[in-house]
C-alpha cells in the first residue's frame, strides 16, 4: 500500500497562492484533542463523531492506526494543522 504521506499535494492548482501543504501521520494520543474539536464541530456531521468524547476519538483513531487498510493524516498548511484526511482501501473494508 502506498502511504499518502509519500505523495505530494498539487499546490500549484490551489487558488490560495503558493502555500506549503504537508501531510503527517496522525498520532492518536497526541493529536486527538485537536481532532476532537474538529470532528465534534457542528459543521462536521459527515465524520459522525459529533457526540464523541475525547476518549471516543482516541479509540477511533487508534483503531485506524492499527489497521492495515486505513490511514489517518493531519494536513498542515505552512506547518499549522489545518485539515484531517483519512484514506481507506474500500475493497478490504467491504470484503466478505
Amino acid at each position: 500500500m502506498t502511504a499518502l504521506a509519500d505523495l505530494r499535494l498539487p499546490t500549484d492548482r490551489l487558488d490560495r497562492g503558493s502555500a506549503d501543504f504537508t501531510l503527517r501521520t496522525l498520532d492518536p494520543l497526541t493529536d486527538s484533542e485537536l481532532v476532537h474539536t474538529w470532528v465534534t464541530h457542528p459543521r462536521a456531521e459527515h465524520w459522525m463523531l459529533r457526540d464523541a468524547t475525547l476518549t471516543d476519538v482516541e479509540r477511533a483513531y487508534m483503531a485506524i492506526a492499527a489497521s492495515h487498510h486505513r490511514e489517518a493524516y493531519l494536513g498542515l498548511r505552512e506547518g499549522v494543522p489545518s485539515f484531517l484526511l483519512e484514506w481507506y482501501d474500500l475493497r478490504a473494508l467491504t470484503a466478505p
